[in-house]
């Protein structure tokens, strides 16, 4: 064999692999491609609106068919709102379906203690809290726990930077309500004392 034909053949060898190598590259990008495609695709099927509204019914129908259990009701005249409120242990004491007793309150009818009540603000159909903001000292607040109804009136009002935790001032030898929720557009929370009548 002459030397010009080794060459060609070396030549048509490379060129061979190299044409084999593009083409399964190109098939396996592909394949790679319309994988996560069909996975994106997936993703946007679930959240279509049919399925977001069914999966709301779905939400609402469990929450119909759960008994709710109320201990207590919380209301603000101000601001109309009347809220009932579950056991402390209950899987519905969460922001996320109502408004929230949090751990290490006191119920009213402790001396001295401070029931500590959290919800959220914004539009969203769980906002309990929405409009506390608009509180200011001396407005009312009702809660009605144990067959008795307890007059709290409002005596500060304060933020705080959402960290988790919230510093709580009061007076430690009244019977406290304390009522938190976030600050809309901003990363604070509004703080709202009231103290027994």
């Amino acid at each position: 064999m002459g030397k010009n034909k080794i060459l060609i053949l070396i030549g048509t060898i490379i060129i061979s692999v190299c044409v084999f190598i593009c083409v399964f590259n190109y098939l396996n990008t592909n394949e790679i491609i319309n994988k996560e495609e069909q996975s994106v695709q997936k993703i946007i099927d679930d959240y279509t609106e049919e399925k977001i509204e069914k999966k709301q019914e779905e939400a609402k129908e469990e929450i119909k068919n759960e008994k709710y259990d109320y201990i207590g009701v919380l209301e603000i005249p101000k601001i109309n709102l009347k809220r009932g409120l579950v056991d402390i242990n209950s899987k519905y004491n969460d922001v996320a379906y109502n408004v929230e007793i949090i751990n290490g309150s006191s119920m009213p009818n402790v001396e001295n203690g401070n029931l500590i009540l959290a919800a959220h603000s914004g539009n969203i159909r769980i906002s309990f809290f929405k409009d506390l903001d608009n509180l200011i000292n001396e407005d009312e607040v009702y809660i009605y726990y144990q067959n008795k109804k307890y007059v709290y009136q409002v005596v500060n009002k304060y933020e705080i930077e959402k960290t988790g935790y919230a510093n709580i001032i009061r007076n430690k030898s009244k019977n406290t309500l304390t009522l938190i929720t976030c600050k809309t557009g901003t990363n604070n929370q509004i703080v709202i004392i009231c103290e027994l009548r």
